[in-house]
């Protein structure tokens, strides 16, 4: 009897919307649809019934395809250093196989490298690749979601470009991974922006310490309650400093990396609204350098040779190509990030609605609010940081760094961090530290500080103790130290003997994501 005549077979999927998540039953369920048609007789099928019939026939189980979410990012920052696990030595042989095209031994290879360390993520990804490159694609999902969920701004949407993928991307199993990845960018742009951006290992990572507000994670999972790191760079070098711009919903940060013996200055930019960072490009000047942001035309991030004193302009575009700009041209207003020949970086961005006689280093001895006309000091001889000083969501509170005293003494503690009501002027110290200090806001009444302990989550309310972001060394916004004190300099690490990451650019557009500077 050919398919539809008499009595209609039906699926038991609750909904059209049934989800999925045993890639094994996702892939019978493919090769289900696929082979049902032909297996009755040889005859034509009879053609579906109307739209606004009821019954869940075959083509409802198609649309039933749906992947579930898993929780991006990785619980550790220890996560991400797969390189110096187990399983290493064995991936190095499987990029030998993959240089031959010898995708059979990728995947018998990667297969065992998962077995010594189920964490290694490029693993993940150079199997799923692989098994693509085989024809095994009902076999793709399971280490292509692995790679995507874990380092999503890598390898989530490098999934739905890559060449050697389209293939799984043209199944129904495919189909259903594209919504998914969809789905994901909303879940990782959210969590980038409830996230606290720190250095670790020279790169900058985004980390969620808490659980998400009550349906933060509509498009998916509940996300887990502990710590989620995501991983923004990867320049195989050190990040100097960045400059967020949240008007733009971009970071543009500069890294040094060390090529040939050589040191040299990259310019990257993070987009929080979708996730993508670029690679560092070359900055092509020496420094001193200074970065800043227009938000007119041209709009974008500005690089000018010189510093603080920058006098020639470049606009890096949206792909990341510079372009000069007219002689004579300025710094555009707004904060600005300052890298010197030494290599050490300063945010320059003094905030609204703060009077001082500031001298020509952003000091001054005390500050006056101007929606109060509150004093705000420190203890003599101390002297307020204008550049670091930021007001909390609620422009209740008002947080700044203070230089104690001038007299840099090696080993000196002589930084604080303090936070001033601004109805009232008083001021209460949170921090010392020796080697500087960072801050930032992340709620009403609550910061994120960078001391010689790392970085620590500070509450303004009685009693609440602080929390530790392990594995962080630092903020996303540099230090600030007293100016008497010598540079301390992060030394960039020598050439990595290892090959790129897959995805890098440097490596085959099949196993990668392709030469352009983008990590889509």
């Amino acid at each position: 009897m050919p398919h539809g005549a008499g009595r209609r077979e039906k699926f038991t999927i609750p909904s059209a919307k049934r989800v999925v998540t045993d890639p094994a039953k996702l892939a019978f369920a493919v090769a289900f649809i696929v082979g049902a048609a032909s297996a009755c007789g040889g005859k034509p099928p009879t053609p579906p019934p109307p739209a606004d019939k009821k019954d869940a026939g075959i083509p409802d189980a198609a649309a039933a395809l749906e992947i579930d979410g898993q929780p991006l990012g990785l619980p550790e920052l220890a996560g991400y250093a797969w390189r110096k696990r187990a399983g290493q030595p064995g991936f190095r042989l499987a990029r030998k196989a993959e240089a031959r095209d010898d995708w059979a031994t990728v995947v018998t290879t990667c297969q065992q490298v998962l077995a010594a360390d189920p964490g290694h993520l490029e693993a993940a990804w150079l199997l799923a690749v692989g098994l693509a490159k085989l024809g095994k694609l009902d076999q793709v999902l399971a280490p292509l979601h692995q790679a995507a969920a874990g380092d999503f701004g890598k390898w989530g949407r490098a999934s739905l470009e890559l060449p050697a993928l389209q293939g799984f991307l043209a199944t129904p199993l495919g189909e259903a991974w594209r919504r998914r990845v969809e789905l994901d960018r909303e879940r990782y742009a959210a969590a980038l922006s409830r996230a606290v951006i720190v250095t670790a290992g020279g790169d900058l990572y985004a980390v969620t310490p808490a659980s998400p507000a009550p349906g933060a994670a509509a498009a998916g999972p509940a996300e887990p309650a502990g710590a989620r790191w995501y991983r923004l760079t990867r320049t195989a070098g050190v990040v100097l400093g960045a400059i967020a711009i949240p008007a733009a919903r971009k970071i543009a940060y500069v890294s040094r990396t060390t090529r040939a013996g050589k040191r040299e200055l990259g310019i990257g930019v993070i987009d929080l609204a979708n996730g993508k960072t670029s690679r560092p490009v070359p900055a092509g000047v020496q420094a001193p350098i200074a970065v800043a942001y227009s938000l007119t035309p041209p709009i974008g991030f500005w690089i000018g040779s010189g510093g603080s004193r920058a006098t020639a302009w470049r606009q890096l575009d949206d792909d990341f190509r510079f372009h000069g700009l007219p002689a004579r041209t300025t710094r555009p207003p707004g904060p600005w990030l300052d890298v010197t020949a030494k290599g050490s970086a300063r945010l320059h961005a003094l905030p609204p609605n703060l009077i001082a006689d500031w001298d020509d280093q952003s000091l001054a001895s005390a500050i006056r609010i101007g929606t109060s006309n509150r004093v705000v000091s420190v203890p003599s001889p101390g002297l307020i940081d204008g550049n670091t000083a930021a007001w909390s969501p609620d422009r209740v509170h008002i947080a700044f760094v203070a230089q104690l005293d001038d007299h840099c003494t090696a080993g000196a503690v002589n930084t604080a961090a303090f936070v001033a009501d601004a109805s009232t002027g008083g001021t209460t110290e949170l921090e010392r530290a020796a080697g500087g200090i960072a801050l930032q806001w992340l709620a009403e009444r609550k910061l994120a500080i960078a001391g010689d302990h790392g970085v620590t989550i500070r509450s303004l309310d009685d009693g609440a103790p602080p929390i530790s972001i392990d594995g962080a060394t630092g903020l996303m916004i540099p230090r600030e130290r007293p100016r008497c004190a010598p540079t301390e300099l992060a030394d960039a690490p020598a050439d990595d003997p290892e090959p790129a990451e897959p995805g890098m650019g440097d490596e085959p557009s099949d196993a990668g994501v392709g030469d352009a500077p983008v990590i889509r």
